[in-house]
């Protein structure tokens, strides 16, 4: 038995050695198939909510209370993986993913459909959370921000695939077929985790004695960031959940394909974007970020055609990509080995609160006025975060 644990131990140390080793390819894969069964069905369950209620408010606190109940769990998420073996919790986390996206299946009702949405919130934000946790592990010192870059290409390529997709899935075949595919791909995953190549964790007494804290639950020091990078979810929350209705409402075709060009450019982003973070810092790559960013919800709020919609795609992916790779990386740098987990946790309470009450807010003010005022008021709070960012970064600099 000794003898088996040393030998996984050394494997591990061999692993480390190079980036592209055998478990941080699997890791990478088991993001694609989770990233995919998310996108596909996050692009329609606007639509699908809008089947059970009429109320446009309603349809969108059912898309946005899965990133409430993620954010709910994340710090309970980052303190467990700091603690606890890795491999079983993503195993068990897919696991609930799974259920929730079979469950949607029979949601035909607020109340159940309201269930299975936080279910899948609260498996997703333990499953995230934990992934960083174990994927940085298999990365190698002083490549961080690269090995996150890389890591997050199966998410990307997700995107680029999943949601026309799942579009045209549901266009095609209805809601249940498409629910019922998510769910096949997300029980995949789960046996692709159970290969995962993990070394026993020695767990101390000081560890499963540890006190529920704020600070052990939130890495304060990278509170600042977490909040800059929740506002490009903020935006992509809106983006995700209105953006097919906006062109319904607007007679605008193919919308899928906004986020297969955007998909695309993030792919391209994420080759490169992590070696130009790790060198140069993050100061220059997020001011240029947010600018994109606003920009792209200014061209949505007023585009007329499919054409302008791309070029905003463009523009919102490299804010997006760009933006959140430094932060997240930079979060993970910034604590000590011991508390990736607790960093990776904070750092997505800012993508959770912007993911989450993105839609919440976006149908009240959609409701109240039109799509143009909801994502002009998204380049306003783009503008306000780059004001906050600098403020902060020319304190930290001078601290």
């Amino acid at each position: 038995m000794n003898d088996t644990n040393q030998t996984e131990d050394h494997n591990h140390q061999l692993e480390v050695k190079s980036l592209w080793n055998r478990s941080f390819i699997l890791l990478i894969l088991v993001s694609l198939i989770t990233a995919m069964s998310f996108n596909m069905v996050y692009v329609i369950i606007s639509k699908y909510a809008l089947e059970v209620t009429p109320s446009l408010t309603i349809a969108g606190v059912i898309a946005g209370i899965f990133s409430i109940a993620a954010l709910i769990i994340r710090p309970i998420a980052g303190v467990t993986a700091d603690t606890m073996n890795k491999k079983r919790l993503c195993i068990i986390a897919n696991l609930l993913i799974t259920i929730a996206l079979f469950g949607y299946t029979f949601s035909f009702n607020v109340p159940t459909l309201f269930f299975f949405r936080i279910l899948h919130g609260v498996a997703f934000g333990i499953s995230g959370t934990v992934n960083i946790a174990l994927v940085t592990n298999y990365i190698p010192k002083g490549r961080t921000a690269e090995g996150i870059g890389y890591y997050g290409l199966g998410q990307v390529m997700a995107q680029i695939i999943s949601p026309n997709l799942g579009v045209q899935i549901e266009e095609l075949y209805g809601f249940q077929p498409l629910f019922l595919l998510v769910t096949g791909l997300s029980l995949l995953g789960v046996l692709l985790l159970t290969r995962l190549n993990y070394p026993k964790e020695q767990v101390t007494k000081v560890s499963k004695k540890r006190k529920l804290t704020l600070n052990s639950l939130i890495a304060k020091e990278v509170l600042m960031y977490a909040i800059i990078g929740g506002m490009f979810s903020f935006g992509n929350g809106i983006v995700s959940s209105f953006l097919v209705l906006l062109g319904e409402e607007r007679n605008i075709r193919n919308i899928g394909l906004f986020f297969s060009v955007g998909a695309i450019v993030l792919f391209v982003l994420r080759i490169f974007v992590g070696k130009i973070a790790d060198n140069q810092g993050i100061t220059l790559i997020v001011n240029i970020s947010l600018i994109a960013s606003a920009i792209s919800m200014i061209l949505i709020g007023f585009a007329p055609v499919l054409s302008i919609l791309l070029l905003a795609s463009v523009l919102k992916s490299i804010g997006q990509g760009g933006g959140q790779i430094s932060l997240q990386a930079e979060c993970i740098k910034r604590v000590d080995p011991s508390r990736v987990g607790v960093a990776t946790s904070t750092f997505y309470i800012g993508a959770d609160l912007g993911q989450g009450f993105g839609p919440m807010i976006g149908g009240a003010i959609s409701s109240t006025f039109n799509y143009t005022i909801l994502f002009l008021f998204c380049a306003v709070l783009m503008l306000v975060a780059m004001l906050v960012f600098n403020l902060y970064q020319r304190k930290y600099d001078t601290a």
